[in-house]
């Protein structure tokens, strides 16, 4: 009786694995996808703007070229990307890029958005007719996000006490700001023989592991009660029998 009780917790035990096996391996080839999945793309040509919408008419700006996109999604033919987001002192831009106009890299860089700013100049008219002592020009810092151009004008989209806008190029200094080189000094992959591609083991967690060292308790266990020696039972010499029967 109690070898087939052993042998249906063996069982049992089997059933449980072939039913939390599955789960475990998608698990594992889903973390390992979003390992992989790119996190940044490089602007690596002039003129990719950021779009408001996935939409060729709701253009913001132009993104400056040789830095990057963060990536958080696709809509059609383009990429859903923040730009200058987790940077302090910076209020973070989402939008669209078209997706032929980027570079997914498969590495974060260090340097990511470019942190810059401009100086913006407002001057009052001269012939305001103000008295003297009023202030009819005066320049402020703010930070710059990419350049917009409109028929023959160029404007910078700017952030200013917190609103977004659009400031001529005319009233700012000149932009001078360096590019972003950190791809040419990522160094190139070495070349290595492919390795023997494992076997899809599937990860186990500590789950599917207790399991395995369960099933393999209970076929440890059913191997020994199905081929240990059987005792042979004890019976009563020859010569005590006889006496036995002549008493």
């Amino acid at each position: 009786m109690k070898k087939f009780r052993f042998l249906a917790a063996a069982f049992a035990a089997a059933a449980l694995l072939v039913l939390f096996l599955p789960a475990f391996a998608s698990a594992a080839e889903s973390e390992e996808e979003n390992a992989q999945a790119p996190a940044y793309a490089r602007i690596e040509q002039d003129g990719v703007y950021l779009y408001r919408s996935p939409s060729a008419d709701s253009g913001l700006f132009v993104l400056p070229s040789s830095y990057f996109v963060k990536l958080s999604g696709e809509a059609g033919e383009y990429y859903i990307v923040e730009y200058l987001s987790g940077t302090q002192g910076r209020t973070a831009v989402r939008g669209y890029c078209l997706r032929e106009e980027v570079t997914p890299v498969d590495y974060t860089p260090a340097t990511p958005y470019l942190y810059y700013a401009v100086d913006v100049t407002f001057r009052t008219e001269a012939d305001t007719g103000l008295p003297a002592g009023f202030i009819t020009e005066y320049t402020v810092s703010a930070p710059y996000y990419g350049t917009f151009r409109f028929g023959s004008s160029t404007y910078y989209y700017v952030e200013l006490n917190g609103a977004f806008g659009y400031v001529p190029a005319t009233a700012c200094s000149l932009l001078d700001y360096p590019l972003n080189t950190e791809h040419t000094e990522t160094p190139a992959p070495e070349e290595t023989e492919p390795e023997p591609e494992p076997q899809q083991s599937g990860g186990l967690s500590v789950a599917g592991i207790v399991l395995l060292c369960v099933l393999g308790a209970a076929g440890l266990g059913l191997l020994y009660f199905l081929f240990r020696p059987a005792h042979a039972k004890k019976s009563a010499p020859r010569e005590e029998e006889a006496e036995e029967f002549y008493r």
